[in-house]
């Protein structure tokens, strides 16, 4: 009966709230206003009156994004630091920026692209992650739009940039949607066969504070990409029926994840019951009915703040990652390590044709 309920309450993300939208508290743009390499960085602020989101020119950081509760309340619902300067020493958690130009992992920093090899910047142990130490999230980005409820940015990434072929020039376009979304748009072109995966490593947390494992978590996929260790996929599948990665209905994190017997701290080694995961970071292969149109995929619901939150793209994958149980990274993208894998979807761009990504966080809320 307890699963009905919450079956239920995920229905009812289509129907907005009633509730009277409240001021909303937005941060201080002082500290994250300032000069990078020569180029002026700025706190973006866009909304449409019932959310808002605040993103950095510098590595198109989302730095806050404030959706009202089932009281009306707003709080910060993303992970940030408290000023821009610690973006550049401190982000390790990749905590907000975009993603490119290869998000998550390519094993062993090698690919193969038309018979030519290529090796990239290994920054990940032997591995790439997140497209190496150049990448999207180091970047000034140029400012081509800026509006009340829309964030139009621009980059170019020269050939050979972390080893990568081919000049990537992206634009990214942040937006708020009529239906109380925060979408993110990716639209890349080149002038020589490369790989793109463009992806956003927002953190969410629905209470603002404390962690997710009162975090109802939905997803439609019948399947994952197997892993080794590393995080690396072997190629293969796992179906998700009748596992700890089963979230095709509403699944309650805290019932999967494992108790700290001595409180949570990374490195901390203990033995994991069989029925619970130490934590999550994979990618889930989410049906689509479409290849290209942007659909659901996934859903978060927070019961203490009555928050939902819908992911809705055009990506056939989706990195799940729980991390430190504070929150929550669902990032839309390609497969991990797809050019080491001729089964997996292609992530080749090539002259004259268009890389296009959207996916879309959409709010409401369960009174």
């Amino acid at each position: 009966m307890k699963k009905l309920i919450f079956i239920f309450a995920f229905l009812a993300l289509l129907t907005q709230s009633s509730i009277a939208t409240k001021h909303i508290p937005l941060l201080n743009q002082e500290p994250y206003d300032t000069i990078m390499g020569g180029k002026e960085v700025k706190l973006y602020t866009i909304s449409n009156g019932h959310i808002a989101a605040q993103i950095s020119n510098y590595g198109g950081f989302v730095i806050a994004l404030f959706t009202p509760d089932k009281h009306g309340d707003y709080v910060n619902i993303v992970t940030n630091y408290p000023d821009i300067h610690k973006y550049p020493n401190a982000n390790i958690g990749m905590i907000g920026p975009a993603l490119g130009r290869y998000a998550n992992r390519i094993a062993n920093g090698h690919f193969t692209i038309e018979g030519k090899e290529y090796n990239i910047t290994k920054n990940n142990g032997i591995h790439t992650l997140h497209g190496g130490t150049q990448g999207f999230d180091h970047i000034v980005w140029d400012v081509k739009k800026a509006n009340k409820k829309e964030l139009v940015l621009k980059c170019v990434l020269e050939d050979g940039t972390d080893g990568f072929p081919g000049t990537l020039t992206t634009t990214l376009t942040y937006s708020i949607t009529k239906d109380n979304g925060l979408s993110i748009s990716y639209e890349s072109t080149t002038d020589k066969t490369t790989i793109v995966n463009l992806s956003n490593h927002t953190y969410f947390n629905l209470n603002g504070e404390g962690d997710i494992m009162n975090h109802y978590l939905t997803i439609n996929a019948d399947s994952i990409t197997e892993t080794d260790r590393s995080g690396i996929p072997t190629g293969n599948f796992i179906k998700t029926a009748g596992t700890l990665y089963d979230f095709r209905t509403p699944v309650l994190i805290g019932d999967r994840t494992a108790t700290f017997p001595k409180g949570f701290r990374f490195g901390q080694k203990f033995e994991i019951p069989q029925d619970k995961v130490m934590s999550y970071d994979n990618n889930f292969c989410v049906n689509h009915l479409s290849k290209s149109k942007t659909e659901k995929v996934a859903s978060l619901y927070s019961p203490e703040s009555g928050r939902c939150m819908e992911v809705w793209n055009n990506h056939p994958g989706l990195q799940v990652y729980t991390g430190a149980r504070k929150a929550i990274a669902l990032e839309s993208q390609m497969y991990p390590d797809s050019p080491n894998h001729p089964n997996f979807p292609s992530t080749i761009l090539q002259p004259g044709k268009k890389y296009h990504h959207t996916c879309i966080y959409k709010f409401s809320v369960i009174e």
